[in-house]
C-alpha cells in the first residue's frame, strides 16, 4: 500500500537548487562532443521531460513568491523559502492519481495568437509517473491521428483543444480540458494534470537561456517549412553541435517534411526530446541557477506563455517525487507509422495526410495496451506479446455466477486485445461476487497478467480451489458478479 511523506516545502526547495547544481555537472559530462551516444531506442529514452516540467515548476514558483521587482534583492533574503513554504498548501494532500500509484501528465505545444491555427496542439506527450519509485513513462501522440473528440466527432486529435477552447471561449482551460478528454479516450488512462505551452513562449525560454547547443546526428533540409505567409520557408540543418537560437530550435522541433529520413513523426519526435533534453542542460546549469535577472526574466515568459492546472503544491510534491526517478532510464513509445508501429497513414476524402490505428479506424486497442504498460521496462513488447506470446496463451473463462452471458462476454473483451480464449463454460460454483483469475503457467508474461487483472478488475488466487478439475489452459478466468453492468 502507498504511503504518502507528508513534504518539508524549506527542505523541498533548499535540496531542488543542491539537486540542480549537481545535476547540471552530469549533464555537461554526459552530452560532451567527446562522446558518442545512440540517442533514440525503443524502451531506453533521454530523460528530460518530468525534468523540464518540474524546472519550469520552479520558475513559475519563482514568479509566485517574489513580489518586488528587485529579485536579487528577495533571493539575498532567506525568507523567500519561508513564503514559498507559507503558500504552498498542507504537504500531506496527494496528487491525483498518486493513491493509484499512477499521475498522468499532458504536455501540449501549441502556435499561439500569432500564428495561423495557433490553437491546433503541434505537440502532444502523456508523461506517466509512478510515485512509489519514480519510474517515468511518455507517450508520443501525432497530431494527425484521427480520433473521437467528445462532443465534435472524429477529427484530427491536434484540433481538440481548438474546439474546446472555441465552444466555451470564458473558460481558459476549456481547451486542455477537451484534449484531455480526448486523449483519455484513445489510451483509457485518466489525464490529471496537463501543462501547455506557445511557440512564442518556447522561442523566448531558449533566447533566454542563451541559446541551447545540440549534437544534430545527420544533415537534413526541410523545403516545406511552413512561413507566416501561409507558403514555405526552406530551412536547412547541419550535422554535429551546434547552437540553435530560438527560433532556429522551433524549427528543429517543428520540421515534418525534412530530408534524410527527419521526414517522419518519429524523428521529429526524437528531436522534440533532443530539444527537451539541451534545455535541461542550459536551465540546471549554475549560470542559470545563481543569475536572479535571468530568473526574472524565465518567470515572466512561463507566466505569458505557459497555462497548467497544476497549483504551487502540486508541482513541489511532483518534484519530491520524481527525484525518485532514474533519469538515465525513462521509457518512451512514439506512436508511429514505423516499421512495428501501431499506426497506419491514410487520406480522407479531400486528400489531407491522416493517421489511423493499424488495426482499424476505430480499434485504439493496442493505443491503449501500451499506454497501460507505459511504465514497464518497454510497453511495446506488451503489443508484441499481444501478436506473438498471447495468441498461443491458452485462456479458459467460467461464469462464477446465475447471470447468462458473462463468460461470454468477457471473452469478447480479451478477443479484442487479442487473447486466445479456448473455453468459455460455468463455474462449478456459481456464487462468485468478485472476478478470479488463476495463473496455471510460467508462459503468461507479466505485462499480460497486469492488462487483464486492470481490464476485467479481477484478483489474482494463489491457487485453484479443490472443486474445480485443472484445465488445459495458461490461464483460468472465473467472471463474478462485479462484472455485470
Amino acid at each position: 500500500m502507498y504511503k504518502r511523506k507528508q513534504i518539508d516545502f524549506l527542505r523541498t526547495t533548499r535540496d531542488f537548487v543542491e539537486d540542480a547544481a549537481e545535476e547540471s555537472e552530469k549533464v555537461i559530462q554526459e552530452f560532451s562532443p567527446k562522446q558518442k551516444k545512440k540517442f533514440f531506442t525503443w524502451g531506453k529514452i533521454a530523460p528530460t521531460a518530468i525534468t523540464f516540467i518540474l524546472l519550469l515548476g520552479l520558475v513559475y514558483t519563482t514568479r509566485a513568491v517574489i513580489s518586488s521587482n528587485d529579485l536579487a534583492h528577495q533571493l539575498g533574503n532567506a525568507s523567500v523559502f519561508e513564503q514559498i513554504k507559507h503558500l504552498a498548501v498542507s504537504g500531506d494532500k496527494p496528487l491525483l492519481g498518486e493513491d493509484q500509484e499512477r499521475i498522468n501528465i499532458l504536455l501540449l505545444g501549441i502556435g499561439g495568437e500569432e500564428h495561423d491555427g495557433g490553437q491546433l496542439t503541434d505537440t502532444i506527450i502523456v508523461a506517466s509517473i509512478n510515485p512509489l519509485n519514480g519510474e517515468t513513462g511518455l507517450l508520443s501522440i501525432p497530431r494527425d491521428l484521427v480520433a473521437p473528440i467528445p462532443g465534435v466527432g472524429w477529427q484530427k486529435i491536434n484540433s481538440a483543444n481548438a474546439y474546446g477552447a472555441a465552444m466555451n471561449p470564458d473558460e481558459i482551460r476549456a481547451g486542455a480540458d477537451l484534449s484531455k478528454k480526448t486523449v483519455s479516450a484513445i489510451t483509457s488512462l485518466s489525464m490529471h494534470y496537463y501543462i501547455k505551452l506557445d511557440f512564442e513562449g518556447f522561442v523566448k525560454i531558449v533566447d533566454a537561456l542563451g541559446g541551447i547547443r545540440v549534437d544534430i546526428p545527420s544533415e537534413f533540409t526541410d523545403y516545406q517549412y511552413p512561413d507566416d505567409s501561409f507558403g514555405y520557408e526552406p530551412v536547412h540543418f547541419d550535422s554535429g553541435w551546434q547552437n540553435l537560437k530560438g527560433n532556429e530550435a522551433l524549427k528543429y522541433v517543428r520540421s515534418r517534411h525534412g530530408t534524410d529520413g527527419e521526414g517522419t513523426d518519429f524523428a521529429r519526435a526524437r528531436r522534440q526530446q533532443q530539444i527537451l533534453q539541451a534545455l535541461q542542460a542550459r536551465t540546471l546549469a549554475l549560470s542559470t541557477l545563481i543569475n536572479p535577472n535571468k530568473l526574472l526574466s524565465l518567470s515572466d515568459i512561463i507566466g505569458e506563455h505557459v497555462e497548467t492546472d497544476m497549483k504551487l503544491w502540486q508541482l513541489f510534491r511532483l518534484y519530491e517525487i520524481a527525484k525518485k526517478a532514474d533519469k538515465q532510464n525513462i521509457t518512451q513509445v512514439v506512436l508511429s507509422t514505423e516499421q512495428g508501429g501501431l499506426l497506419i497513414a491514410d487520406t480522407n476524402e479531400e486528400g489531407s495526410y491522416l493517421l489511423r490505428p493499424r488495426l482499424a479506424s476505430t480499434d485504439f486497442s493496442e493505443i491503449k495496451k501500451v499506454a497501460r504498460n507505459l511504465l514497464y521496462q518497454d510497453p511495446m513488447l506488451s503489443v508484441v506479446s499481444a501478436s506473438d506470446i498471447a495468441e498461443g496463451l491458452k485462456i479458459v473463462i467460467h461464469n462464477g455466477t446465475l447471470s447468462e452471458g458473462l463468460a461470454a462476454n468477457t471473452a469478447l473483451e480479451l478477443e479484442k486485445l487479442s487473447y486466445n480464449i479456448t473455453q468459455i463454460a460455468n463455474s462449478p460454483m456459481r456464487d462468485y461476487e468478485k472476478t478470479v483469475i488463476y495463473k496455471l503457467s510460467d508462459q503468461v508474461p507479466a505485462s499480460d497478467m497486469q492488462l487483464i487483472i486492470e481490464t476485467l478488475n479481477a484478483n489474482v488466487a494463489p491457487s485453484l480451489p479443490n472443486f474445480i478439475t485443472v484445465p488445459d489452459a495458461d490461464m483460468l478466468i472465473i467472471v463474478g458478479s462485479d462484472s455485470v453492468s
